[in-house]
């Protein structure tokens, strides 16, 4: 089966408050699930970071609605590509707070500490979705 991996990141408008994550996890999680969509999200206060993986249709359609949230702005596609196979298939949407363990990935990937999405290169950035993924495969699921 063909899948698209969509990685984009952008910058998160003053319409973003850090308290609601936990609500848009819950939501993305939901339609995720039932639009077959897998992936990982990544964020703090100044963007995100974020993979998509399933049909092209709903990668696409669920791409739109980012495109349309008042809490993105300066959305950028960092890598569109078609696969065999899923990176992040084991959740509809995984997430990793940002903590040392972030920052520390973030160093080896990047050079630096600071989580600055819409300043990676799109290997860089499935780099550190990648290093994510087995982060939060390492950790008890109530903590992610």
């Amino acid at each position: 089966m063909s899948y698209v991996r969509l990685i984009y990141a952008s910058r998160a408008t003053t319409a973003f408050k850090p308290s609601s994550v936990r609500s848009i996890l819950q939501v993305a999680r939901r339609n995720n699930q039932q639009n077959s969509i897998t992936g990982l999200l990544c964020f703090n206060q100044q963007g995100f970071l974020q993979c998509l993986e399933g049909g092209r249709a709903m990668v696409n359609q669920t791409f739109q609605h980012i495109l349309n949230d008042p809490r993105h702005e300066n959305v950028e596609i960092l890598s569109y590509d078609y696969t065999s196979s899923r990176e992040f298939g084991a959740w509809n949407m995984g997430y990793l707070q940002n903590n040392q363990a972030m920052r520390d990935l973030l160093l080896r990937n990047t050079g630096v500490e600071d989580f600055l999405p819409l300043s990676l290169a799109p290997e860089q950035a499935l780099a550190i979705l990648r290093d994510i993924r087995d982060i939060i495969n390492s950790i008890p699921e109530e903590e992610t």
